[in-house]
């Protein structure tokens, strides 16, 4: 097997298909198609995988950012033969840290508040400070604006419900890339050395000049660090021929 035919990637929190149009992009460009994991509808990280996993084709590589990444785990447990390839970005195995914040900020959005939730609290600390500019930010909080309130609580309840998967990592047997940016202060570098030390054959990137939201801050960087994951295949000894 060489390149796989098809990568479903799995957005973060609040993001929609544009976190990855660069990514998207660059794969069709190289023949293998790909297609957007829809995580809006479930209040859980178990609803979501089964909804990815309903609408994906038998086999795929499977790219999930943040919370996606989160989903990706969960996928990886209800059916680990269909993942051939896995990029996890930006992302944790740890089960959510947030709690009180998470309640304090559904509140704030029952109160009618999502937009300043969105502007305040959420996409400001995503990006590495060179990296805010105003094209950046504006996405970000537009991408959470057409999602909306409704999406905003049940992914929300899906975080703080979800279990930690540390105990799966070593159990991986695709190729796995970790990558994070250097000052993602929300899943820190940290978390990726561990997590990457864990899983059998884990290449990991930590991205200079890079925050949460890698595929949009660096993403020549991501997309050719993909492209090399897709490659994969070939260094590795197959299990069984394809």
């Amino acid at each position: 097997m060489h390149h796989p035919r098809h990568v479903v990637f799995l957005p973060g929190f609040m993001c929609d298909a544009r976190l990855f149009a660069h990514q998207i992009s660059a794969l069709r460009e190289a023949g293998i198609d790909a297609s957007v994991g829809d995580l809006t509808e479930a209040a859980s990280i178990e609803r979501m995988a089964a909804q990815v996993l309903a609408a994906a084709p038998d086999r795929f590589a499977l790219v999930g950012l943040s919370m996606g990444g989160i989903v990706a785990f969960e996928i990886l447990r209800q059916a680990p033969g269909r993942v051939t390839h896995l990029g996890l970005l930006n992302t944790t195995p740890k089960s959510d840290q947030a709690g009180p914040t998470r309640v304090q900020q559904m509140r704030r959005v029952i109160d009618g508040q999502f937009a300043d939730v969105l502007r305040e609290e959420l996409k400001p600390q995503y990006l590495a400070v060179q990296n805010q500019t105003a094209d950046r930010l504006e996405l970000i909080y537009d991408m959470g604006r057409r999602l909306g309130p409704d999406v905003f609580t049940r992914q929300t309840i899906a975080l703080m419900g979800r279990r930690g998967s540390e105990d799966m990592l070593g159990s991986v047997t695709c190729p796995t890339l970790v990558l994070t940016g250097a000052y993602d202060a929300v899943c820190t570098p940290k978390i990726h050395e561990a997590m990457a030390a864990s899983i059998p054959h884990a290449q990991l990137e930590v991205i200079p000049r890079c925050g949460h939201l890698s595929s949009l801050e660096q993403p020549d960087a991501v997309t050719h660090h993909l492209l090399s994951l897709l490659d994969c295949a070939l260094e590795l000894p197959s299990r069984k021929a394809d």
